[in-house]
């Protein structure tokens, strides 16, 4: 058992290390494509639904944002022509985004050069190294968190 400092070190070291390793993505692909991480993950999501779509609360909940973080995020991806903004045909209230075909072939194409970007940064870590890291973040239970703070 620890007395809680290698708990925080571990957490700031995985903390610090995501950033950086967002940021360097993000500063790529504002770079390449003029497109910020928030937008591609916007897309991404979109294009794991595509063709259908996702609800405006679906996204948000997939992307752990508020709906109103996903309009300001969407809104200009609607602007550009990459996402679509139309009402459910189920519910008149309902918003569902989806790509268009433009919003498709730029998707693809940063994210072909996203998965060189994430290769790259982690190319220091053998296939075995990599399958430890996931099965250690596997065991990592962040609702472990809300739970002692509720009981």
């Amino acid at each position: 058992m620890t007395d809680g400092r290698d708990t925080l070190r571990a957490w700031l070291t995985l903390l610090n290390t995501s950033n950086t390793i967002k940021k360097s993505v993000d500063a790529q692909l504002r770079s390449r494509f003029g497109i910020s991480i928030s937008r591609f993950d916007v897309m991404s999501a979109l294009e794991r639904r595509d063709p259908e779509g996702l609800r405006a609360g679906e996204l948000s909940r997939q992307l752990m944002v508020t709906e109103g973080n996903t309009t300001q995020v969407t809104a200009p991806l609607i602007r550009d022509g990459f996402v679509e903004r139309r009402t459910s045909p189920h519910d008149a209230r309902g918003v569902i985004f989806s790509l268009t075909p433009e919003g498709r072939s730029l998707f693809n194409a940063m994210a072909a050069e996203h998965k060189e970007w994430i290769h790259d940064a982690f190319a220091r870590l053998s296939a075995k190294d990599l399958s430890d890291l996931r099965a250690l973040l596997d065991l990592l239970e962040p609702e472990a968190t809300t739970k002692r703070k509720s009981a």
